[in-house]
């Protein structure tokens, strides 16, 4: 935690799964082959870890034609978009777009959590509240992430015990999603 105030984080984290409990997704396995659309939420740290996203995003894009990549990262400092490159589909959001309960309220986080992208990709080394209330509130079909004890909020759980960062992330995600087979 500690991107929103405590208690707006505390009392947004007790009634989020209410929230998102009728959540009407639709889950389904797809991979980097079969995938259309894929949502990547991202804590934006520093500039450097917008980089190493943005780079993967366009990585996926020109790799995978007619893949269509969307960022959305949630900025702890708004100041901090200013000295950010920008790639196609990018979009940021901060505190500012939640209420004082913690629910979203405003801006480009709640067109992307309705957005159902066929893979939606938290690439995030540690739980955010933001990140967190998007990944748990998007109808996305299949929802990727870092394993985290005793939380089952993805549907394909990449370990990072061995290295948590980043690039690692990437990495793995990219091996993994590159080797599903979907049979038809």
């Amino acid at each position: 935690m500690g991107s929103l105030g405590f208690i707006q984080e505390s009392i947004g984290s007790w009634l989020l799964p209410i929230r998102t409990k009728w959540n009407d997704r639709e889950p389904r396995v797809f991979s980097f082959e079969n995938a259309k659309t894929i949502g990547i939420v991202y804590n934006v740290v520093n500039k450097d870890v917008h980089t190493q996203i943005a780079d993967f995003a366009t990585f996926l894009a020109q790799r995978h034609s007619g893949m269509q990549v969307s960022l959305l990262g949630f900025l702890d400092n708004p100041e901090l978009e200013k000295c950010l490159t920008k790639v196609a589909h990018t979009e940021f959001y901060s505190e500012k777009d939640f209420s004082w309960s913690g629910r979203l309220l405003k801006g480009a986080a709640l067109d992307f959590v309705k957005n159902r992208f066929d893979i939606l990709l938290d690439i995030s080394t540690e739980t955010t509240y933001p990140v967190h209330y998007v990944q748990l509130s998007s109808v996305a079909s299949y929802k990727v992430g870092r394993y985290i004890e005793n939380d089952l909020r993805y549907d394909l759980l990449i370990d990072t015990k061995e290295d948590n960062s980043i690039a690692y992330l990437i990495t793995q995600i990219n091996v993994y999603l590159s080797k599903i087979k979907i049979k038809h």
